[in-house]
């Protein structure tokens, strides 16, 4: 293994910009307590939110603070870590994985190593030898930090000067083992349930469906009928049936559910919420009709969805990206050869997997997904999206807007 460890705990360089250096990357960067492995003081907040470079001017500008780490997951863009208790199960893995222990950024930890990449697992697994680490809930010590027992954390296999590399599955890459103990990364399933005095006024959600509201297939937004096979991922068929309540009472729950699932449908990720309506009409009343939903008025279940899907941070499984990601990254297109930047060529290839994923409909992409997704910010993701549109691969269908968190939608122009 080389030792590069100077690429950012260089002899001399201050925390502060140990600090800048990592943020600049997209991740979550906060302070590390002096005698634990733990962030200094109160982190909930930064578990959704990063804070801002006054803030990190303000904690680690005055040379008093030693100690900085990050916290995974999506906060971090998707930074995941592999986290090798001991030397030797490290050896073990790098023995059998050794292209990605040439290449993957790893820092030497008092007992093991810390191993880096992006990830769409954002997941946490108890693991026989270490931890699999990709959710926003657990944190890292950080170069040039001192661990409490007097070890400096220090790079062993450097950053690259671009995003870090993506692993799309991660039980292939070795990182997991068969006595893992799983444990997702959830959001609280409470929305807050909003009644209505007059719901008596409202038409019930069966008289709605006799009178044809509610179709046996749901459309997209330009009418066009939903494919019940996807090319990647679920179907919107196959979420709605898979979500349902499976008796009384479950329908408050269950529609968070439906949302997580809709969310992990690559075309439908990035979409505003109201221009779902139709699927979660069709949802609701697919779960009257079998006796799973009481004669609660649609304009409930539509309020419960509508709360529900801009806190949505970790889609249902989240795998449906990661293969178009991965698929994107092994396939690019002849259209995208003409560029000289290897991220601007992938994102043709996801644009074009997103379209294959839709059928004849346009796909949602946001610029921060596509930035997430390419380990680029959102601004040099929005040049790129505007550049293909200006040479006729991409037509903007949609305009997103920012403010009310809509995304743009496009059509694949080329093969």
């Amino acid at each position: 293994m080389n030792d590069n460890s100077n690429h950012l705990a260089a002899k001399g360089r201050s925390v502060l910009e140990n600090a800048l250096d990592y943020a600049s990357r997209g991740w979550c960067i906060v302070r590390a307590a002096a005698n634990k492995k733990k962030p200094l003081g109160k982190w909930t907040q930064f578990q959704t939110e990063r804070p801002t470079e006054e803030m990190l001017q303000k904690w680690f500008g005055n040379g008093k603070q030693r100690n900085l780490g990050v916290i995974l997951g999506q906060v971090s863009g998707g930074l995941a870590c592999r986290d090798f208790d001991t030397i030797e199960s490290y050896k073990r893995w790098a023995a059998a994985h050794g292209d990605l222990a040439a290449r993957l950024p790893t820092v030497k930890t008092r007992r093991g190593y810390h191993v880096y990449f992006i990830t769409k697992e954002l997941r946490y697994i108890e693991l026989s030898d270490g931890e699999f680490r990709a959710d926003s809930k657990h944190f890292n010590m950080l170069p040039p930090s001192l661990h409490p027992e007097g070890h400096v954390y220090r790079w062993v296999i450097t950053m690259p000067d671009g995003p870090l590399p993506f692993i799309a599955d991660v039980n292939a890459a070795g990182f997991l083992d068969t006595k893992a103990t799983e444990t997702h990364a959830t959001e609280s399933t409470q929305i807050t349930e909003i009644t209505d005095d007059n719901r008596g006024l409202l038409r019930s959600t069966e008289a709605m469906c006799v009178e044809g509201v509610c179709s046996d297939t749901p459309e997209q937004p330009n009418g066009s009928v939903v494919s019940v096979h996807s090319v990647a991922g679920p179907s919107v068929e196959q979420v709605i049936e898979e979500s349902l309540p499976k008796q009384i009472r479950q329908r408050h729950c269950q529609v968070f559910d439906l949302a997580r699932a809709l969310k992990a449908i690559p075309w439908l990720a990035d979409a505003e919420g109201k221009s779902l309506e139709q699927y979660v009409r069709r949802w609701h009343c697919l779960g009257v009709k079998r006796g799973v939903i009481a004669t609660v008025p649609f304009e409930e279940t539509w309020i419960d969805f509508s709360l529900a899907w801009p806190k949505i941070k970790f889609p249902k499984g989240a795998e449906p990206m990661a293969t178009i990601f991965s698929r994107a990254q092994n396939a690019i297109p002849p259209a995208a050869q003409k560029y000289e930047q290897s991220g601007l060529r992938v994102l043709v290839a996801i644009c074009r997997e997103l379209q294959r994923a839709a059928g004849t409909n346009p796909f949602f992409l946001g610029c921060r997904t596509a930035g997430r997704l390419l380990g680029v910010d959102h601004t040099t993701a929005w040049r790129w999206l505007w550049l293909l549109k200006q040479d006729g691969i991409l037509h903007e269908v949609e305009k997103g807007d920012h403010a009310k968190r809509r995304a743009s939608r496009y059509r694949y122009l080329r093969e």
